[in-house]
């Protein structure tokens, strides 16, 4: 009973300090003003038409929920590279794990003015094991590709939700 009470009064604490300081959530809104998600949403995200960035563009418009509810305003540009090292490699040259080294720059642009408002890089790494079957290999290689855009796609949705909290700010 004695650590509930304690637990509930250090949570009291706690939310009185992170009110006075004057926390707010990056993704809450405000009865008075629009608020992030709503600007994330307003966003097209182009990219060239390879399938990686294919997926990590399909991705990232999932993170940022531009469903075509909201005028659009602004658009992302993808540049993706991909690179693969071999990091556990056997006395006998075989390679058993990799790591795919996901690159993409990105820039935001102001569709009105064309003006470039942000830029950035968001690097993923996804590693994969290396098997005897190469079907696995392949598999394991896609698996891997999939989950670096992914990684890719909250750090862009991330970054520019920080721009957008930011701008706000000022």
């Amino acid at each position: 009973m004695f650590r509930k009470r304690t637990a509930l009064l250090g949570l009291l604490c706690a939310s009185l300090f992170i009110s006075a300081c004057g926390f707010q959530p990056l993704y809450g809104t405000r009865a008075n003003a629009p608020g992030i998600v709503t600007e994330l949403a307003a966003i097209s995200v182009g990219a060239p038409s390879d399938p990686l960035n294919r997926t990590l563009r399909l991705l990232l418009e999932d993170q940022l929920r531009a469903d075509g509810s909201v005028p659009v305003l602004y658009q992302v540009t993808l540049s993706t590279r991909l690179s693969v090292r071999d990091v556990a490699i056997q006395q006998d040259t075989d390679v058993t794990r990799k790591n795919l080294v996901l690159t993409s720059k990105y820039r935001l642009l102001d569709i009105e003015s064309g003006e470039e408002l942000f830029n950035s890089q968001a690097i993923a790494i996804a590693a994969y094991n290396r098997v005897g079957s190469e079907f696995a290999n392949i598999i394991a290689e896609r698996d891997a590709r999939e989950r670096a855009a992914s990684q890719a796609a909250v750090e862009i949705r991330a970054a520019l939700a920080i721009f957008f909290q930011r701008r706000k700010g000022s």
